[in-house]
């Protein structure tokens, strides 16, 4: 009875341990998905070029329906610069509360809203989305994923409609433009 009781703990420490390293690795590459994910947006904000009088004041990135994004951008871009404009940055948690700014993000679980959140934004704010045929059907840029990896397309007629300029980089490297 003794040697059941001892091979049952050896067994459950190791199931312990095992279920430890993969909640470890599911972390760590959630982690790693949402520092890419804010370079990704900060490589938008630093690459795409708004109607000048959007080039004073404050360059305000929102985050609409994901806190974690929204606190990775926080420590990692707070007030670095995209030109001469100090990065700041909002959250939303209620599409009704969006207020103007330079670039939004919209969060997968967001999508549904889509449509009523542009109805809330100047034509020069950058709207960033996630999702299936999302840059088709109404943001200027949407993250995608393509066997795993996270890329990104560009709807550049509507950010030229928009009197936003893609930049050669980020052009050259998205994974299909519109």
């Amino acid at each position: 009875m003794k040697l059941n009781v001892k091979i049952l703990t050896l067994f459950f420490l190791s199931f312990i341990l095992c279920a430890n390293s993969v909640y470890s690795q599911v972390e760590r590459n959630k982690q790693a998905k949402l520092k890419l994910k804010g370079m990704f947006i900060y490589s938008f904000a630093k690459n795409v070029y708004w109607p000048e009088k959007y080039s004073a004041g404050d360059f305000i990135i929102a985050v609409y329906g994901d806190e974690d994004i929204f606190k990775q951008l926080q420590i990692n871009y707070t007030d670095k610069l995209v030109g001469n404009q100090k990065i700041k940055l909002k959250f939303y948690e209620n599409f009704k509360e969006i207020k103007d700014c330079h670039m939004l993000y919209v969060s997968s679980q967001k999508n549904s809203n889509l449509s009523q959140v542009k109805s809330l934004l100047s034509e020069y704010t950058l709207l960033v989305s996630e999702g299936q045929n999302l840059a088709a059907t109404g943001s200027i840029i949407n993250f995608i994923y393509v066997q795993s990896r996270l890329k990104y397309e560009v709807n550049k007629t509507k950010a030229e409609r928009n009197d936003l300029k893609i930049g050669q980089l980020l052009t050259k490297l998205a994974h299909s433009i519109i």
